[in-house]
């Protein structure tokens, strides 16, 4: 019998074991053993293009269950490494509510990844990589202290945060030359910058709130990615 040539094989990718963010994980696909996150970011390391349409799913593992996620996405040159990722998009956000077991979905489809994508990175061409992250919600931050020099916005907070570079935030502050939602570009344990074209502000103390959109995870959760069906 002849080979049939030119047909992309169709695979589908279970990533829980790769996806939770926060709290005790079940044991993930063939045999993966249970783990404890902290919130850490992962990156997905698999190929996305064997299926356009994609669904993220989440669902709480215990009791006090609940708390938010954001999907986000950057372009990656060709060959070069995960670390290397341009600007993060947010694709979606997912909640689990208190104590809830029945899955919430969000779909996503191949080119609103990749629209994004290209937006976010200002990239002109085809986006043949992306690098695409969950990352926790990080609830309410309480702002502490703002300074801007050279239209570098830094923003201290009252505790530490786990926001990465990349992260899109939305800052509520007592001044309002730093307001608005801006892309992260440096951060350190109770800090993080951000461009923005203002007039220079001297280190001060200042109140007001951070957020990347979605409440803190609590309890057991699972959170996947995976082809629609």
């Amino acid at each position: 019998m002849a080979r049939a040539t030119g047909l992309a094989p169709r695979r589908g990718y279970l990533l829980d074991a790769m996806t939770v963010m926060v709290g005790e994980v079940k044991a993930g696909a063939r045999g993966r053993a249970a783990e404890t996150r902290t919130g850490a970011a992962r990156l997905l390391t698999t190929n996305l293009a064997a299926q356009n349409d994609w669904k993220l799913v989440a669902y709480g593992q215990s009791g006090n269950s609940a708390g938010g996620y954001v999907l986000q996405a950057a372009h990656v040159a060709e060959g070069a490494a995960l670390s290397s990722a341009s600007v993060y998009a947010n694709i979606g956000v997912i909640t689990i509510g208190t104590g809830q077991s029945n899955p919430n979905e969000v779909v996503v489809g191949g080119k609103q990844i990749r629209d994004a994508v290209k937006a976010a990175g200002s990239v002109t061409g085809d986006v043949r990589v992306a690098a695409v992250r969950v990352r926790p919600g990080t609830g309410t931050l309480t702002i502490s202290n703002v300074a801007l020099t050279t239209n570098l916005a830094t923003i201290t907070l009252s505790a530490a945060h786990t926001m990465l570079m990349g992260e899109v935030v939305t800052v509520g502050c007592s001044n309002p030359l730093v307001n608005g939602t801006f892309t992260i570009t440096a951060v350190t344990s109770t800090t993080f910058s951000y461009s923005s074209t203002q007039s220079n502000i001297a280190s001060a103390s200042a109140t007001g709130t951070v957020t990347n959109g979605a409440a803190v995870p609590v309890g057991t959760n699972t959170v996947a990615l995976v082809p629609a069906q």
